[in-house]
C-alpha cells in the first residue's frame, strides 16, 4: 500500500516544518524485544532502549501525518458524496425517494474513488498506529528493566559483575 500524500495540506506543513523538525526514520531494523530481556548486558540494553524511542518517534510523526491525511480523504469523500447528490437531485430526479438519490450516489465513480482513497488513509493510520504501539510498549518493558536494575543495590550489583 502506498503512503498517502500530505499534498492538500502543504502550506500547513510548510509553516511546521519551518519550526519544527519531524523525526527521520532510524538507520537499521525495526527493534524486538529479545526473549531474556535480563540476561542482557547494561549497554546493549540502554541500545534496545535508545533504538524503541527512535522508532517511536519516527511512527508517531508517521502516525499524526497519517492522520492528517485520513481526515482530509474523509473530508473529500463527504465533499463528493454531497456534490453528487446535489448534482443527481437536479437532474430531473423528482421522483426520487432519498433512499434511491443515496444509492445512485454511492455508485458515482467519483464517490466510489474518493471512498477508496479514504479507506486506504484510514488503513495506513491504523497500521501505522500499531506501529507505533508497539514501540511504546517495547520501551516500557525496556524500562521497566532498567528501573529493576537500577533499584537493585549496588552491593547486589557489584557482586554480579565478579561472579557472572
Amino acid at each position: 500500500m502506498n503512503k498517502p500524500s500530505l499534498a492538500p495540506t502543504k502550506p500547513i506543513m510548510g509553516d511546521f516544518l519551518s519550526k519544527f523538525p519531524l523525526a527521520d526514520k532510524p538507520h537499521g531494523d525495526f527493534p524486538e524485544l529479545p526473549l531474556y530481556l535480563d540476561e542482557l548486558p547494561d549497554p546493549e540494553l540502554m541500545e534496545l532502549y535508545t533504538k524503541f524511542i527512535s522508532w517511536g518517534s519516527y511512527a508517531k510523526s508517521e502516525l499524526v501525518q497519517a492522520e492528517i491525511v485520513e481526515e482530509r480523504t474523509a473530508t473529500n469523500q463527504k465533499f463528493f458524496e454531497a456534490t453528487t447528490l446535489i448534482n443527481q437531485w437536479g437532474e430531473g430526479a423528482k421522483g426520487d425517494t432519498v433512499t434511491l438519490a443515496k444509492a445512485r450516489r454511492d455508485v458515482d465513480p467519483d464517490v466510489l474513488k474518493a471512498t477508496d482513497e479514504y479507506l486506504e488513509a484510514r488503513a495506513f493510520r491504523k497500521l501505522t498506529e500499531s506501529v507505533f504501539e508497539r514501540c511504546e510498549r517495547g520501551a516500557q518493558v525496556i524500562s521497566r528493566e532498567l528501573s529493576r536494575r537500577i533499584s537493585m543495590a549496588p552491593n547486589e550489583r557489584r557482586q554480579g559483575r565478579y561472579t557472572a
